[in-house]
């Protein structure tokens, strides 16, 4: 394939994947505004924006439940990541801390991973089938698919997909390290402070009926009260 094929193809995707992005109402950012008042400002990635409402609860679907005001930035989530996906020191941890800066007021701090979206944009765009979405609705990457060709990166409105020397790599909600479907991750499991839950959507919500939801096209599973 030549060099010039290459980017043509890369372009067209960037252009199928610009109105998902257009239409994406956000991320972390809004939600947390939404949640905590518009005067919190992220550290991290600030630049997206958009419109905050209820997601589709989605049967069957896993997602994360977030608690900022009870998370202390003690990065245990981050760390049992790290450990027990055995990611290496020099690359980033699937799951990452975001600091939320508020007026007069001591910040906030988001725990954040791949959405598992119920409708993965990455998973559309990958022309090597390496994504899938399978049971309880979790998006995995089989890395012997994988050609690292950076579409999902680029279609993710949250810009989550990593990648090593071998694929593209995120989170998994724990699949790649024994974890069953359904059964809650080593990153919530470390939580001792109620700031990271784990669940089927359904269950998240009925707990905590009034949690605030990205309303992104892709519609994430992910959660914040």
């Amino acid at each position: 394939m030549s060099k010039t094929t290459l980017l043509n193809r890369r372009e067209a995707v960037k252009m199928a994947a610009a109105g998902a992005l257009l239409a994406a109402s956000g991320s972390c950012i809004v939600v947390v505004q939404q949640a905590f008042g518009d005067d919190v400002q992220a550290e991290e990635e600030p630049e997206k924006k958009g419109d905050v409402g209820a997601s589709v609860a989605v049967n069957g679907q896993v997602g994360f439940l977030v608690k900022p005001k009870n998370c202390l930035n003690c990065q245990a989530c981050v760390e049992a990541c790290r450990k027990f996906n055995k990611i290496p020191d020099e690359e980033p941890a699937w799951r990452r801390v975001t600091k939320y800066e508020r007026d007069g007021e001591a910040p906030l701090f988001v725990s954040t991973s791949c959405m598992h979206c119920a409708d993965p944009a990455c998973a559309t765009v990958c022309p090597a089938g390496a994504i899938t979405k399978g049971e309880a609705g979790i998006v995995s990457v089989n890395p012997d698919r994988c050609i690292g060709c950076k579409y999902c990166y680029q279609a993710c409105p949250f810009s989550v997909p990593q990648y090593n020397s071998q694929s593209m790599v995120k989170c998994d909600c724990c699949l790649g390290n024994g974890v069953k479907p359904g059964e809650t991750p080593h990153c919530a499991e470390a939580c001792n402070f109620g700031a990271l839950h784990f669940g089927m959507v359904s269950d998240l919500l009925e707990k905590c009926p009034d949690a605030v939801v990205v309303d992104a096209s892709t519609a994430p599973s992910l959660y914040l009260a």
